[in-house]
């Protein structure tokens, strides 16, 4: 998250709570949030995020509730949220939210204190794409994406949705990340930076809160359409936000394989054609090493220059998956190439600093991306 609007105070005050179905039977969905204000951010709970849940509307077949950890405080706290009632149902000590052992923790408190039948979870604060997620300043830790990988195996919580109200997580390998526990079904995520305003959550989840039965894919759709309700009426013009079916990204592993081993195989021919098409295609604004992976190919395509017969099948095949895969996109007036992931080509600086860790990212290895970025550089 990174700009700052800031509601009024007023609203945090407790009132009357009920919690639907207090008594630990399922209900239809749950909504949980890893709240890490462990940072710059933590204003923003208070002064955004709360608010916003508090004006989506009761439904005794929907939990809403959200593990906070604030940099002001000590300790962890338990909010249920219900209407325009809120309450803290327990505490914890101190965590470190930037530990993928905290995050199993409370993927599985959760799913405990709150089973459902439809489980949407969303990682709040910072992201980086697949180089990591949730800084805690405390501890001065944050999650690799090996480590949320082993939180959600270990945990064994299967997530419909799987959220992120942070930066720069619209990202192929953080998808097939997701995609390789067997836990997750849908990704919503950014490709941009994510202002503090953050998840509009109220034109959100309102739609699930009048109809229980919406389903995951329903709800990952609607929560890119609150986010443009919300921020199409700000100032804001390089945001955006995409819905992704992480089994399509899983189940289309060999189209960007075969994409990766021939962008390697014509390398020598078409190096100028890369660095061009990396010029030129949609680069995240926030980052000149995350390409929007769709408009890539079809920056590719576009060259007369680009003839091999086989890459171009290749890379025709790679859009359509990404194409295929992305269920909503929206993006604001700057971004009219943004198709709904990036896919990270490290050059540089970067690449002498995050190239090392790369490798440990699934789809760097399972497709060959890695090897080719090793060459190219």
């Amino acid at each position: 998250m990174c700009l700052v609007v800031v509601l009024s105070a007023a609203l945090m005050v407790p009132g009357l709570f009920v919690m639907p179905n207090a008594a630990g039977e399922p209900v239809t969905w749950t909504f949980a949030l890893y709240v890490n204000g462990d940072n710059n951010l933590e204003d923003e709970w208070d002064g955004t995020s709360l608010p916003l849940l508090l004006d989506i509307p009761a439904n005794s077949d929907i939990n809403i509730v959200a593990m906070v950890d604030l940099k002001s405080t000590d300790g962890t706290d338990l909010v249920e949220i219900s209407g325009s009632n809120w309450q803290v149902v327990d505490s914890y000590p101190e965590k470190n939210f930037g530990d993928g052992a905290t995050l199993q923790w409370f993927l599985s408190e959760v799913s405990s204190l709150y089973p459902s039948e439809k489980l949407c979870v969303t990682i709040w604060n910072h992201g980086n794409a697949w180089k990591d997620v949730s800084f805690d300043d405390t501890s001065f830790d944050r999650i690799l994406m090996p480590e949320m990988k082993a939180a959600i195996e270990n945990a064994g919580v299967y997530m419909d949705v799987l959220a992120f109200d942070a930066c720069s997580m619209g990202n192929i390998e953080v998808a097939y990340e997701a995609y390789t526990t067997g836990l997750v079904s849908y990704m919503v995520g950014s490709e941009e930076s994510v202002p503090f305003d953050g998840f509009p959550y109220d034109f959100m989840w309102t739609p699930v809160a009048l109809d229980e039965s919406r389903t995951p894919a329903q709800v990952s759709v609607d929560m890119v359409d609150g986010w443009g309700q919300y921020y199409d009426e700000t100032t804001f013009t390089t945001v955006g936000l995409s819905a992704v079916d992480v089994t399509s990204i899983g189940e289309s592993i060999t189209t960007f394989e075969t994409w990766s081993d021939l962008m390697h195989d014509n390398l020598g021919a078409y190096y100028r054609v890369y660095r061009d098409a990396l010029k030129n295609a949609y680069i995240a604004f926030g980052s000149k090493y995350l390409v929007d992976m769709a408009d890539l190919g079809d920056t590719l395509l576009a060259n007369s220059k680009f003839s091999n017969a086989a890459l171009r099948t290749a890379t025709t095949d790679m859009v359509t998956a990404v194409d295929d895969a992305v269920l909503a996109v929206h993006s604001c007036s700057a971004l009219p190439d943004a198709r709904g992931l990036t896919l990270w080509w490290g050059v540089k600086g970067d690449w002498s600093y995050y190239g090392p860790l790369y490798p440990d990212t699934q789809y760097a290895i399972d497709t060959g991306w890695y090897d080719f970025l090793v060459d190219y550089n």
